[in-house]
């Protein structure tokens, strides 16, 4: 995909967004321990009811995961368009088997902002940046749907 490409060498000209580094399972294991943290402190915080703080805190359970991924594969991500890119061309080099639309859920690249269903990020840039206090349940319940599934697809990719 020429435009996965060239996202990633754009990315890795600056060591702010994308640096190459050798593989990395002991900082892999330690974002996916952030990772369950932060799937932990959404639970206490819907159980107190702190939705749009919960959804917020999710995004970045996931992230975490991508983080693990891309440490074991020897990158070093500062940038969340970066982090999408470097998994996507993973994937399409065959390097990395995880389900492309686990990814996708979690944010599109720029080219593709037609899609009709709002992204992981989409939301909580809406929760964080908007006045609402209130989110649609639905959507923290899909939110943690998707933290457990790549939660374990993390944990797979890292045992291989």
């Amino acid at each position: 995909m020429p435009q996965i490409d060239t996202h990633l060498k754009w990315c890795l000209k600056e060591e702010r967004r994308l640096v190459k580094i050798r593989p990395n399972s002991h900082l892999a294991q330690k974002h996916l321990k952030k990772s369950e943290y932060n799937y932990r402190v959404v639970q206490t915080l819907e159980r107190l009811k702190v939705y749009d703080w919960a959804l917020n805190i999710g995004f970045y359970a996931i992230y975490h995961c991508f983080l693990a991924i891309l440490s074991r594969y020897g990158y070093e991500s500062k940038n969340q368009s970066c982090t999408i890119t470097a998994l996507l061309s993973l994937i399409e080099q065959k390097k990395l088997n995880l389900d492309k639309d686990l990814i996708l859920q979690f944010d599109t690249l720029e080219a593709e902002k037609d899609v009709t269903s709002p992204t992981i990020r989409m939301e909580r840039e809406l929760s964080t940046y908007g006045v609402e206090t209130s989110i649609d349940l639905q959507q923290l319940r899909q939110v943690k749907e998707l933290i457990v599934k790549v939660q374990r697809e993390t944990i797979r990719v890292l045992a291989e």
